[in-house]
């Protein structure tokens, strides 16, 4: 009876060890398994497979996902319908082999049906409409086609547009579905941050201006403070996120706001509250590491986003409080002192999304604002959780 301990110990080490054996064969099987059907997709039509066309497309989404998140790029999913009866959409058909001659090696086409095909580039999104547009005229020119719109294209772009495959496609054909003869080619356009540049007039409807609009909003640098604008942020830092997220680190958001900029503008005029944003500004692109993101937030605040360990998030918070509030900010012969509020929040330990640790930060900022504390602190459920803060709509809720 006393060799039955170690007798069944070792039985469970051995039946562990064929249990571990197994998920390992499994997962490796799964792997190459994924590698092989991507390899054949490119070359047999869906239904050959014994596999749909939408799940095709979604392992090759998975695939750019993985790879655009690895390396820090963006990907655009075109839709491409064609409406002429004279064109079959196959892996293997004329209009699918021409496409093929006109994209680059390493892109991707799926066959979404007998009119659709989907196309994925990799390329920045303000890049998209004007490439896509370029693929349908050659396309026209390269059948002879004298009637171009025939082709209709709905554009998303990762990560301006979503972070899932399901996002990407339903935007793609929101874009689909607005096109129009005269506009044969529509990227969604991507929803803006709550709080708008003041360059952005809100009543600027005329549809005359929307080209000048749409240039502006290309520009990503705020062109006083020299950091990224309002509306550029959030893009960036999804990026970010994603790639924090794969190499599995920790990072810390810091929601800066300026204090008493009412008064600086009643007492010292507007240039002064312009000096003050740009020495601020200064201060943290001299302390912050280039890797670190910074941008414009709300009116008179900034956003940070940096990659560190969860333990050093308050003491850099105290550092960026110490470095600014020490400084006498020149403005018109005189020197301004500022006082800032900071909120920090962490990932994952805050929240598991961009959306959730920037909304743990901003409650931060907001409580302390509201109770008239002036000083950095680090995100406690216990004392901030009940704060309501306005979203920022392009920071969104996203799957970890």
């Amino acid at each position: 009876m006393s060799a039955l301990p170690p007798l069944i110990s070792g039985a469970i080490g051995i039946i562990a060890t064929i249990v571990i054996s197994f998920l390992l064969l499994t997962l490796i099987a799964s792997y190459y398994r994924f590698l092989a059907l991507v390899k054949q997709a490119e070359t047999t039509n869906p239904e050959e497979m014994g596999t749909t066309p939408i799940e095709i497309l979604h392992v090759q989404l998975i695939r750019y996902l993985a790879r655009c998140n690895r390396k820090n790029t963006a990907f655009s999913l075109g839709i491409i319908k064609i409406n002429s009866s004279d064109f079959v959409v196959k892996i293997d058909s004329p209009i699918v082999r021409t496409l093929k001659t006109i994209i680059r090696e390493e892109d991707t086409i799926c066959v979404y049906d007998e009119s659709t095909v989907a196309v994925l580039l990799e390329m920045e999104p303000e890049d998209s409409e004007s490439v896509f547009t370029r693929i349908i005229n050659q396309l026209s020119i390269l059948h002879g086609l004298k009637k171009q719109d025939i082709f209709r294209v709905g554009i998303s772009s990762y990560p301006d547009h979503g972070t899932t495959g399901q996002s990407l496609i339903s935007t793609s054909f929101e874009g689909l579905d607005q096109t129009t003869p005269e506009h044969p080619v529509i990227q969604p356009a991507v929803e803006r941050l709550e709080f708008e540049d003041e360059e952005d007039d809100p009543e600027e409807v005329d549809p005359t201006q929307k080209e000048k609009r749409k240039e502006h909003k290309q520009r990503m640098i705020d062109p006083l403070t020299g950091v990224l604008k309002p509306s550029a942020i959030s893009i960036y830092m999804q990026r970010m996120m994603g790639d924090i997220r794969y190499k599995k680190k920790t990072a810390a958001l810091f929601c800066i706001g300026l204090n008493k900029m009412d008064y600086i503008a009643r007492f010292h005029g507007e240039q002064a509250t312009d000096d003050v944003l740009v020495g601020v500004s200064e201060v943290l692109e001299s302390n912050l590491r280039i890797t670190d993101l910074i941008g414009r937030h709300e009116k008179y605040a900034f956003i940070a986003l940096m990659e560190t360990k969860t333990e050093f998030a308050e003491t850099i918070g105290k550092r960026i409080t110490t470095l600014i509030q020490k400084q006498q900010i020149p403005s018109q012969g005189k020197r301004i002192k500022v006082n800032i509020t900071l909120g920090v929040s962490t990932y994952p330990e805050h929240g598991k999304n961009l959306h959730q640790i920037y909304e743990a930060a901003q409650k931060v900022l907001d409580y302390n604002r509201a109770n008239d504390i002036r000083a950095y602190a680090l995100y406690d459920p216990n004392i901030h959780a009940r704060t309501v803060v306005k979203p920022m709509r392009n920071i969104k809720s996203t799957q970890a």
